[in-house]
């Protein structure tokens, strides 16, 4: 509560090259890449740092698989680059799931077709997860019992990624890097109006 009251007394008195307006993802990063290089930030939210990123997540870190059906394929691509890079970079944060999934009769695709897209999405994402695989109803049987299968036609495994501890965490820890590096950062406080 100390260091909330002199942020705010700090943002009051003293001049600052940027104003990030918001604590979710996208301001806590931009304020920890910008006090990274020397640039003297404030950043502020309305709320609670990442309150909307929390309310509205699932933890996901994923690659867009569903884009793929309305054939976004540059977003698919962009998404899964910034999946790996995540994977990469955070390591002990940001980990990978493995998702199971039985297409029923009737589905409006075959389940050879709806494989196929699982591995496309696999190559667009660079190989860099384990591959997806296709399951027979017999493997999904052996594999998940609790699963009825009396309608599948077959499945598949895939893999995506998602936050190990939560998403609120995730953020609040580049607020906390952007803090280190001199940021000056305050919850519940908004802006009404800059002057340049």
């Amino acid at each position: 509560m100390q260091l909330r009251q002199t942020n705010i007394a700090k943002l009051g008195s003293e001049t600052f090259d940027v104003l990030v307006v918001g604590g979710g993802i996208n301001g806590a990063v931009s304020a920890a890449a910008l006090a990274g290089k020397g640039v003297k930030v404030a950043l502020i939210d309305r709320s609670d740092f990442a309150a909307c990123t929390s309310s509205n997540s699932s933890n996901l870190a994923w690659g867009g698989i569903k884009y793929l059906e309305t054939m976004e394929l540059l977003l698919v691509n962009k998404l899964c680059k910034s999946r790996n890079h995540l994977m990469k970079s955070y390591p002990s944060t940001v980990q990978e799931i493995r998702f199971f999934t039985t297409i029923q009769k009737g589905f409006r695709l075959p389940v050879s077709f709806v494989y196929l897209g699982t591995l496309f999405y696999w190559m667009l994402g660079r190989f860099f997860t384990r591959p997806p695989r296709f399951l027979t109803r017999a493997n999904i049987e052996s594999l998940e019992p609790v699963v009825n299968t009396r309608n599948a036609k077959g499945g598949f495994e895939y893999s995506d990624c998602y936050l190990y501890d939560n998403d609120a965490r995730f953020v609040f820890n580049f607020i906390r890097t952007s803090m280190n590096y001199g940021c000056v950062a305050a919850n519940y406080v908004a802006s009404t109006a800059a002057k340049r």
